[in-house]
């Protein structure tokens, strides 16, 4: 289990990435949602040891994450947003690369590992050609098979289908997934879809702040009956966002749905099922409005 309390972080340009955030992370996948500049990414990188929090504290099982990060290294793998990688080397030679650095020193042991994961991601037969070559999905699968060098009890995965085409997504869903319930599994992610996939847990992360917490179902259960629907145009859209607050609009078929929430249906409006996104964008909504 991974527990946060009172975590905050500043910038020295001013900026408050982390605002007092307690969290509890039991195992298993958990989503944490919020839109770009929330601050996803400065608790990931904290968490991941990779930058000192001001104020705080985290514990992964008996780890002093913040006074002792090296002994959360050893079992921490973590998928940042974006990673670099050499040109001209093999997916084999840049993950055994990886894995002596990871201190897998034995041979043998280091040749089944990188072997196994490459055919758990499914990378195998692409091991001889260079990472810098691969399409963006297999890029984010051999990020997965580095984060998992060591059998890592925590692992971190940043913003990992952005980008991705829906073939890939899928595929990456998948992996995640496969990882079963033994570890800690944090995804952090702006895409609600990856969450109602896949986290039976998630938080919401907003201004540096956890605005959110809970089971995706029964947050979505909450807003069953409240939330109603209409197709507009561009125009009508604009003339109700100005009557009313619209928690989110989208484009199908080349009309304007736009969702409200209310204990009544608003006039020429329809019910519409719940689901976590409207959860998403009204969480959103309500903390921006009284912020």
């Amino acid at each position: 289990m991974l527990k946060i309390e009172g975590l905050s972080k500043t910038y020295d340009n001013g900026v408050k990435a982390l605002n007092n955030v307690n969290l509890t992370i039991p195992k298993g996948m958990f989503g944490l949602l919020g839109p770009n500049g929330a601050g996803k990414s400065s608790l990931m990188r904290t968490i991941a040891t990779l930058q000192q929090a001001d104020a705080g504290s985290i514990k992964f099982a008996e780890v002093d994450v913040l006074n002792d990060p090296q002994a959360l290294r050893q079992r921490l793998g973590y998928l940042p947003q974006d990673f670099g990688v050499y040109p001209r080397i093999s997916a084999y030679e840049l993950l055994e690369h990886m894995a002596i650095l990871k201190g897998l020193n034995n041979k043998a042991e280091r040749k089944e590992a990188v072997e196994g994961l490459l055919a758990h991601t499914n990378l195998y037969q692409h091991r001889k050609n260079a990472v810098s070559g691969f399409s963006g999905g297999m890029r984010q699968r051999f990020g997965i098979a580095q984060a998992l060098l060591g059998n890592p009890d925590l692992l971190i995965v940043d913003e990992p289908t952005a980008g991705l085409d829906p073939e890939e997504r899928n595929r990456f869903h998948n992996l995640l997934v496969s990882l079963g319930e033994e570890k800690v599994i944090i995804l952090s992610t702006h895409i609600v879809e990856d969450v109602t996939e896949l986290c039976p847990k998630m938080a919401v992360l907003a201004s540096g702040q956890i605005i959110l917490e809970g089971n995706p179902v029964s947050l979505t259960n909450e807003l069953q009956g409240k939330i109603w629907r209409k197709a507009v145009s561009q125009q009508e859209a604009q003339e109700i966002e100005a009557a009313m607050p619209i928690i989110s609009k989208r484009l199908f078929a080349g009309q304007t749905i736009v969702h409200v929430m209310a204990d009544v249906p608003p006039q020429g409006f329809e019910t519409a099922p719940a689901n976590l996104e409207d959860v998403y964008f009204s969480t959103l909504h309500k903390h921006r409005r009284v912020a």
